[in-house]
């Protein structure tokens, strides 16, 4: 059964004049970024997940909208924004979504964010899409690099003898805090870091997961929803600023 939060957020996908230009309501659900969408005519809910390359469409829920099981280009309607001709890749995502409570319909990922600001209040939860935005007080302001137009970030981590520094993928849909490649040299005890450091700020005792394939490291939604999140595409730039500000 759909929550009602979900229930309102589709309303505002059927209802386009209900919202905001560049203006959505979000909310984190599983720890993962949930935002009502149209996407190639399927109305839902997506994951916006910025540590994805190219967005997807659930395999079920295009074919029961007959648009098809292979690869198709289509219009991505966001946060009042239209985005015209997106490559979307249809996949089975059950592995990936089986877990959530609300049917999950497909993932947005940073191919439709590309020279874009993205900002991300969570508390009430707002996702803001814009051009050019004004930069707003922050306390991190950290310079990003993209690798096949994802987001990259430089962070550091320990586990009380060891620690690494290297490039981590922002990745708003992520349920973990934080993901490890196989071969980073600390140690995680029961699942957890002993600390994540990024820009100016400390997290200790942090969930964590170790990659067994080849998959980059990763910072996932429970941290960066500690925060609002602005993620300049365009200037390459994530801004940081306290949840409570």
């Amino acid at each position: 059964m759909r929550s009602p939060l979900a229930l309102a957020s589709l309303f505002l996908v059927l209802n386009p004049s209900a919202a905001r230009a560049g203006d959505s309501v979000c909310w984190i659900e599983n720890g993962v970024l949930l935002v009502p969408a149209v996407v190639a005519g399927v109305n839902g809910v997506f994951i916006l997940d910025t540590g994805a390359a190219q967005s997807q469409l659930d395999a079920t829920q295009a074919s029961e909208a007959d648009v098809g099981d292979a690869a198709v280009n289509g219009e991505v309607l966001l946060a009042g924004q239209a985005f015209a001709k997106v490559a979307l890749q249809v996949l089975a995502l059950d592995d990936r979504t089986r877990a959530f409570p609300t049917p999950i319909a497909g993932v947005l990922g940073s191919d439709i964010l590309a020279g874009r600001v993205i900002e991300v209040r969570p508390d009430p939860c707002r996702v803001r899409l814009s051009r050019h935005g004004p930069h707003t007080p922050a306390e991190i302001t950290l310079p990003i690099e993209l690798r096949g137009g994802v987001p990259y970030v430089r962070a550091g981590i320990s586990d009380g003898a060891r620690s690494a520094v290297g490039a981590y993928r922002i990745d708003t849909g992520s349920g973990r805090s934080a993901a490890l490649a196989s071969a980073s040299p600390v140690v995680l005890e029961s699942g957890r870091l002993r600390a994540l450091a990024l820009g100016g700020a400390l997290f200790e005792a942090v969930p964590a997961e170790r990659r067994q394939d080849a998959s980059p490291a990763a910072i996932g939604e429970p941290i960066w929803s500690r925060f609002t999140l602005r993620l300049d595409y365009a200037a390459r730039v994530l801004t940081l600023t306290p949840a409570a500000y």
